[in-house]
């Protein structure tokens, strides 16, 4: 997890299986980081293994709106299928984008602190 400017960007590896407690832990650095200002978060999931629905709920939370808007980071091949599902199953309480080029990921981040 880095910290670019206001933009918080979380890297997952390759493969990685996320957790209820892998959840709780980021969101618990997220906020942290955040130091109750608002962010933007990218969450590069392009090599991301799995991640169980309990774990995608979690990551639902706005974190009392200090977390702004969120950017996922996907390939091409999966990207119509994730979009598909997060639409089917979540509803965030902001912004959510994919993409699945990073630049533009990081400038829609911005955007979103921006305006």
């Amino acid at each position: 997890m880095t910290l670019d400017g206001r933009v918080i960007v979380h890297r997952l590896d390759s493969e990685v299986v996320v957790t209820v407690a892998d959840a709780v832990e980021v969101q618990r650095v997220t906020a942290e980081l955040a130091d109750g200002r608002p962010v933007a978060v990218v969450v590069d999931m392009r090599s991301m293994g799995y991640a169980g629905r309990e774990a995608r709920d979690v990551f639902g939370d706005d974190l009392g709106g200090v977390e702004a808007a969120t950017a996922l980071l996907v390939s091409p091949a999966v990207s119509a299928g994730l979009a598909s599902l997060f639409s089917k199953f979540q509803t965030p309480d902001r912004p959510v984008q994919m993409f699945t080029d990073e630049g533009e990921a990081m400038q829609w981040a911005r955007a979103q602190l921006a305006g």
